[in-house]
């Protein structure tokens, strides 16, 4: 019943049943005419993918009208058409990504270019002299234990081998600077980039976080924008 509904409408057209008054002014929209959405009618527009988010198009100013739809699926022209819809589509979906691509670049570019946490200041002169001493007592320790294993006196050197560790450990805790809170945060909230949509996410995030990215409105559009084009070039 459908196809045959609609094979009258491309014959005689949907206004067949009007009255002669309800002709007047009348002006009938096909599926075919330039005003109506080709997108829309062979698969999806962009412009509904992204509405509300960063990447919102606008309203696409064309007509997108179910009933149109309707009337292009089961047209008799249907398949004769549908390749070039599809090329009609796939054109504006490359244009997007393209666009999203050289944003994505200049995101990984920032995202590479960002400066590295300021090094620690150099400690203070009161540390400077106890590690002077530090490294003149593990000095002497050394040349001790050399001393007495040219002499064979093992267990003495492997002695004194345990403090000089012990020296060593405390060098090291003096010379350590602690973290500030600022590059505590720039190590905990490194930033990564979303491949599909461009968005800057924080690495590592909390999954929820990541799964509420996944389900999003924006990069489900251009996940689907990124599907039709790869099943286009098929």
């Amino acid at each position: 019943m459908d196809a045959q509904r609609a094979l009258l409408d491309e014959l005689m057209g949907a206004a067949r049943n009007l009255t002669d008054e309800e002709r007047k002014g009348y002006k009938e929209i096909k599926w075919d005419d330039k005003e109506v959405c080709a997108s829309y009618m062979v698969r999806f527009c962009p412009h509904d993918l992204f509405v509300n988010t960063r990447s919102d198009l606008g309203s696409c100013p064309r007509i997108h009208d179910q009933k149109l739809k309707e009337s292009f699926e089961n047209s008799p022209r249907h398949d004769s058409y549908v390749p070039r819809f599809e090329a009609e589509l796939a054109q504006f979906c490359e244009k997007l990504v393209a666009d999203l691509d050289r944003k994505v670049r200049r995101g990984r570019e920032r995202l590479d270019q960002e400066v590295e946490p300021p090094p620690p200041p150099p400690i203070s002169a009161e540390k400077a002299e106890q590690l002077s001493v530090l490294e003149d007592k593990i000095k002497n320790l050394l040349e001790q234990v050399e001393s007495l294993g040219e002499a064979g006196k093992v267990d003495e050197a492997e002695a004194l081998m345990r403090k000089v560790e012990i020296l060593n450990v405390e060098k090291t805790a003096l010379t350590q600077q602690p973290l500030s809170a600022a590059t505590m945060l720039t190590q905990e909230k490194k930033m990564a980039l979303c491949e599909i949509c461009g968005s800057f996410l924080v690495a590592n995030d909390a999954v929820e976080r990541t799964q509420s990215h996944i389900t999003g409105k924006q990069h489900i559009g251009y996940g689907m924008v990124r599907d039709f084009i790869s099943e286009y070039k098929v």
